[in-house]
């Protein structure tokens, strides 16, 4: 297990050069081609995402009101932080528009040659509890405080599961998380 702290995470541009994303975590780490990827980006104007030819996307919004993406000319998918993850192909063209204001949103990208993955949100209520199992890989803190280990981990700090243990995070407040997975071929 691995806890990263949201100042820790590796601010790199986008591959299209028009924004900047911070890396939570990187499989294998420090790999130039990755077998997936778990990252921070920040928006502040409509903009298009960058083409990532052979990469599944998964990508849920983080902070801020919201945003609306054409997806390859399709009518637009709003999303908020009451909207699940939406998965789409990273050849798609992609483009974004802000609903009210700058926003961060939370991308797991996988290299579909070497797996598939899916992101999902929980909310907890102070006490409760959620377990990282299976396939599950990281858990990031989008709201609130969650506690692992006699540790707090609050909003954008980050938890990575390294092995089969299950990892048992508790609410130290009414708590609003990501949860990663990854299943590798």
């Amino acid at each position: 297990m691995h806890i990263q702290r949201s100042a820790e995470h590796r601010i790199v541009p986008w591959a299209n050069g028009l924004g900047v994303t911070a890396d939570v975590f990187v499989s294998p780490t420090d790999a130039v081609e990755w077998s997936w990827r778990l990252s921070i980006a920040d928006v502040s104007d409509d903009l298009p995402f960058s083409t990532m030819p052979g990469i599944d996307r998964h990508i849920l919004v983080a902070s801020g009101a919201g945003m609306a993406l054409t997806i390859d000319g399709a009518p637009e998918h709003r999303m908020d932080r009451t909207t699940p993850p939406l998965s789409f192909d990273g050849e798609s063209v992609t483009t974004c528009r802000i609903l009210d204001g700058p926003i961060a949103d939370l991308n797991l990208m996988v290299r579909r040659a070497t797996g598939s993955g899916a992101l999902r949100t929980v909310r907890l209520s102070m006490g409760q509890t959620v377990l990282l199992a299976g396939g599950d890989v990281a858990l990031v803190v989008l709201d609130g405080t969650v506690r692992f280990d006699g540790q707090d981990l609050v909003t954008f700090d980050a938890l990575r599961r390294d092995d089969d243990s299950t990892l048992d995070c508790r609410a130290a407040t009414d708590a609003f998380c990501a949860v990663a997975s990854v299943r590798l071929e």
